[in-house]
């Protein structure tokens, strides 16, 4: 029952995110619906599948350890500036401006648009990803498979996803060391929110990573 459990996870996480991908670069909607449509597939409908298998998805999953928020906050604070850093360090390597522009066109995202599509992609996308791929495709998969399975199939499900929005706008390089990058980032967020059975440590980080990545953005715009 266990097994059976488990192959039933990631068959409906990899399910879930192969939809998701189809919508983004195929169907290709306006943002608003778009993220409507995330909501529905990342956290509404797992919702209603573990409601429909008895299983509490919210079991414990945001209980807070008020003494951790210090060092949550200057964790997120390193993982900002460890990327701004790099951004400086390469950008003669790599014309981010391009980039930038390719994905705005890409996303549909304007200047008039860009501050409505950061907060809701620092805020809501982040808690919808980790949402997803923390608690359902990896805290809940490891109560039913080993930890290895969960790290490994959470972290390079993550990654792919995220290389499947990407891939047309990034030259070959740039797309390899993003889905490296993509899949520790993974590793490490499955990490912190193995250590407390919680969302916070994974989604806080999430946030301030997605912070230097509006950061730059912006500066590019």
């Amino acid at each position: 029952m266990t097994k059976k459990k488990a192959y039933g996870i990631m068959a409906f996480a990899a399910i879930c995110c192969v939809v998701m991908a189809f919508i983004e670069t195929v169907v290709e909607p306006a943002y608003p619906v778009k993220s409507a449509m995330k909501v529905a597939v990342f956290l509404l409908l797992p919702l209603i599948i573990a409601k429909a298998a008895g299983i509490r998805l919210f079991d414990g999953s945001f209980e807070l350890d008020r003494k951790s928020v210090v060092s949550l906050l200057t964790l997120g604070l390193v993982i900002y500036g460890g990327i701004i850093g790099a951004y400086a360090l390469t950008q003669n390597l790599f014309d981010y401006g391009s980039l930038v522009q390719a994905l705005s066109t890409d996303q549909k995202v304007g200047n008039g648009s860009f501050w409505g599509v950061a907060f809701y992609i620092s805020f809501c996308n982040s808690f919808l990803e980790e949402f997803f791929f923390r608690l359902v495709a990896f805290l809940e998969l490891s109560k039913h498979a080993a930890k290895r399975t969960a790290y490994a199939f959470s972290s390079v499900l993550f990654a792919l996803y995220h290389v499947a929005m990407i891939g047309t706008s990034f030259p070959p390089l740039l797309l390899a060391l993003c889905l490296m990058g993509l899949a520790a980032g993974g590793l490490i967020f499955d990490y912190l929110d193995g250590r407390k059975g919680n969302l916070y440590s994974s989604w806080v980080v999430h946030m301030f990573a997605d912070f230097a990545i509006m950061t730059i953005w912006y500066l590019h715009l």
